[in-house]
């Protein structure tokens, strides 16, 4: 009896570890794909983008009848220029080539690198109906 509970206990210690690897190669994937989405939506430009409020206009409320001023103007083009050059690092550091770089480490047997597991939450881990049905990951 203690033999079976004793190889019970060991078996069910090692049955997550069976789809572990497979688990966190989802979950990077999932990662880089997000933050590689928020960095290209901070760099479109003011003219494409759909919401006014994230690129410094919600301050100005553009008041109808009233021209912009020349320092009003030149308050958007820096704020629309610190949103594109912090959009672009973003989608550098989370580029599909670092992505494939990290997962090709990763199934040769190496750690996935402490900045990015420290990123990993529980979410990145769970797959959802969008998941499945996009068929991306």
């Amino acid at each position: 009896m203690k033999t079976l509970l004793l190889f019970c206990l060991l078996l069910s210690g090692t049955l997550p570890a069976f789809s572990q690897g497979r688990d966190t190669v989802f979950a990077v994937r999932k990662l880089f794909h997000q933050k590689r989405g928020s960095g290209e939506s901070m760099q479109q430009t003011e003219a494409n983008n759909t919401n006014p409020s994230l690129y410094g206009q919600q301050s100005y409320a553009q008041q109808t009848g009233r021209p912009r001023t020349a320092e009003q103007t030149r308050d958007d083009i820096i704020v629309n220029t610190a949103f594109m050059v912090a959009g672009a690092l973003k989608a550098n550091a989370y580029s599909a080539e670092n992505e494939a770089a990290i997962i090709r480490h990763y199934q040769a047997g190496g750690s996935i690198p402490p900045a990015i597991r420290r990123k990993l939450k529980r979410k990145h881990f769970h797959r959802t109906a969008k998941d499945v049905l996009n068929g991306k990951y």
